[in-house]
């Protein structure tokens, strides 16, 4: 896969997981932003966040339903293509990128 630099923002998730994302993300040719969700990082953060990201993605199972309704909503707000995945494991991570490849959303 080729993201062609362009900017994934992944919004939760499990820490111990992050870094393999980021690493398949800048292997792929693309640019890697996170963001807890609001654990340590404010929520607030998410908006300029967004507006540097191409496209969101957040795991379903990891992610507060605060940080998922406000990802959603700012994403809509820019038009910027958000995908849920069904947890926050490498395999989804994956499965989902190759599902939005593959409309041509990323």
């Amino acid at each position: 896969m080729n993201l062609d630099g362009r900017c994934l923002l992944y919004v939760g998730g499990r820490p111990h997981t992050v870094h393999k994302l980021r690493a398949l993300v800048e292997e792929w040719n693309g640019v890697f932003l996170h963001h807890d969700g609001g654990l340590e990082r404010s929520i607030g953060e998410l908006a300029s966040a967004v507006v540097k990201a191409d496209a969101v993605v957040f795991p379903t199972d990891c992610v507060s339903h605060s940080a998922a309704n406000t990802v959603k909503r700012l994403c809509h707000t820019s038009m910027k293509p958000f995908f849920p995945l069904r947890t926050s494991g490498v395999a989804a991570f994956i499965k989902g990128l190759n599902a939005a490849n593959a409309t041509q959303s990323i």
